[in-house]
């Protein structure tokens, strides 16, 4: 059977899933030249749990519009038509699924579906692209076929679903031609047309699993099936974690296509896992369990680590290839231990930092520590509120940041107490990285909303020689910790190195001295 015409079959069934009538309406009339706002508002308010879920919406962090919508009116002219219309479709995407019982092959297609839809509205807003609300919707309902096709071929398609993972990522349009005559993205994209969506979306669904294949009528349409590609990529390796190739073909499209280093990949998926959860529970749809992707960008370093092990034999390719895959490992591990405030370590990973150190004290010649307490922070906090006060943290971690070698670390203690780690420090070279620590700070004024403040730093440190000391992390912590104070009991704003552990177990280590000099 000729294609068009399997597709028209397919699309006639009438056991097909089909947007409500007053979607349907929605999607007739917004296609219509002379469509106004208050058309769709006439329609869309006829059905009130419709209504109920575009305030939802719109007033969520999924949109996140700066002033609270009440009105669909009001959401309608917020939106225009054309988003309007999209949000309709995405909005009453579930109500055609809602026979499906929810198994885990229901659960894994609807993560997907709505990962893939957050993902490339916030792909969309980061590239600035005119209709983000566009790609959301592109982004919900870009594998819609693949349910139509394993709805209409119930037995076809299961030699499809059997398919070990691989193949079925690698290869599921040629899986499905083969099995049923055609592949769920030409059924998308019928169906969506027929829904009378416009070919801007229906073009890049169509070619969204290989877009450079495709023939567009503009760039931005071209974008979009990039963009949808890369959606899918991700949603995919949120479904299938352990699938190391999708990791690769992730990294290399981003790249290539949208100029986002691997550090700029994560910095963009990281707060994407609550938008996700989020956007389901507003569509009332059962996605199951959602990992962080830190944690998944983490492990699937890692396993790429392990398959270089495995399928590198040459000994400098080896090497090297070893070398930045853990690089990268450890580079995701550390970034789900990162302030997320002053984007620098936390203090757990101060702990396990300092613990590796001491392990692996053969090769360290001196650890350096620093102890560092704001002087001021308080009143300015208090005075100019939290927001100004998290400006300080963020610059002064900043300045830190810029004081240290590539080897050492800093890492917010908490509150308002920073450290710094410096390897292969001898007492000198600490005693020059404090004043440099000291100074970046005095130098610092601080501006927001027409405020300004400074802050000092009472700083305390020391060094040890792991090789030749009995001393333990927690301990070299909490003796320049008391070093620290010394130096807000002598006036504050000042340095205070001792010359061992042993000296600071005979000072004090309550935090206010009963007496402060001025």
């Amino acid at each position: 059977m000729p294609k068009l015409e399997l597709l028209a079959k397919i699309a006639s069934d009438p056991q097909l899933p089909t947007p409500s009538s007053v979607a349907l309406r929605v999607l007739e009339k917004a296609s219509q030249p002379d469509c106004t706002i208050g058309d769709l508002t006439s329609i869309i308010s006829m059905d009130a749990g419709l209504s109920g879920k575009i305030l939802k919406t719109v007033n969520s962090a999924v949109f996140g519009f700066p002033r609270p919508v009440t009105t669909i009116q009001r959401a309608l002219a917020v939106l225009g038509i054309k988003s309007a219309r999209s949000l309709v479709l995405t909005l009453s995407f579930p109500e055609m699924q809602k026979h499906r019982e929810p198994d885990d092959r229901t659960r894994r297609y609807w993560k997907t579906s709505i990962a893939g839809a957050i993902i490339a509205k916030e792909l969309s807003v980061k590239l600035k692209r005119r209709d983000p609300e566009e790609d959301l919707s592109a982004g919900l309902l870009r594998d819609l076929g693949e349910i139509i096709l394993e709805q209409y071929f119930r037995d076809k398609y299961q030699d499809v679903l059997k398919a070990p993972s691989v193949d079925f990522l690698q290869h599921q349009c040629g899986l499905e031609e083969t099995a049923c005559g055609v592949h769920h993205a030409e059924v998308t994209a019928f169906l969506l047309n027929k829904w009378r969506l416009p070919d801007e979306t229906t073009d890049a669904i169509l070619h969204h699993h290989d877009p450079a294949k495709g023939t567009y009528r503009s760039e931005i349409v071209e974008q979009r099936a990039y963009l949808l590609q890369f959606a899918s990529k991700v949603a995919h390796l949120l479904a299938y974690p352990g699938q190391v190739f999708l990791y690769r073909e992730l990294l290399d499209l981003a790249r290539s296509k949208f100029n986002m280093s691997e550090a700029e990949v994560g910095d963009f998926l990281e707060p994407l896992t609550d938008k996700i959860e989020l956007f389901a529970s507003i569509l009332k749809v059962d996605i199951g369990k959602v990992d962080k992707y830190p944690v998944i960008l983490a492990n699937a370093a890692q396993e790429l680590v392990n398959l270089t092990l495995a399928i590198n034999l040459d000994n400098h390719r080896y090497s090297e290839q070893k070398r930045r895959a853990e690089s990268e490992a450890r580079r995701w591990r550390q970034a789900a231990v990162v302030d997320p405030l002053t984007q620098v370590f936390n203090r757990r990973f101060l702990e396990e930092r300092l613990q590796e150190l001491f392990e692996g004290s053969e090769g360290v010649s001196g650890i350096g520590m620093l102890f560092i307490d704001l002087d001021g922070f308080k009143p300015l906090n208090d005075r100019f509120g939290h927001a100004f006060g998290d400006k300080v943290l963020q610059e002064v971690a900043f300045a830190l940041r810029q004081q240290v070698r590539a080897d050492d670390m800093v890492a917010r203690f908490g509150g308002d107490e920073f450290c710094i780690v410096a390897v292969h420090a001898d007492r000198a070279g600490l005693q020059v990285l404090a004043q440099r620590v000291w100074q970046a700070i005095n130098d610092l004024t601080i501006r927001l909303d027409g405020k300004e403040g400074k802050v000092g730093a009472s700083i305390g440190g020391l060094t040890i020689c792991p090789q030749t000391s009995d001393v333990v992390p927690n301990e070299l912590v909490a003796a320049a910790d008391r070093a620290m104070y010394v130096a807000k009991r002598l006036g504050r704003n000042r340095i205070h190195l001792l010359d061992s552990v042993e000296e600071a177990a005979a000072l004090p280590c309550h935090k206010e001295p009963a007496v402060v000099a001025v």
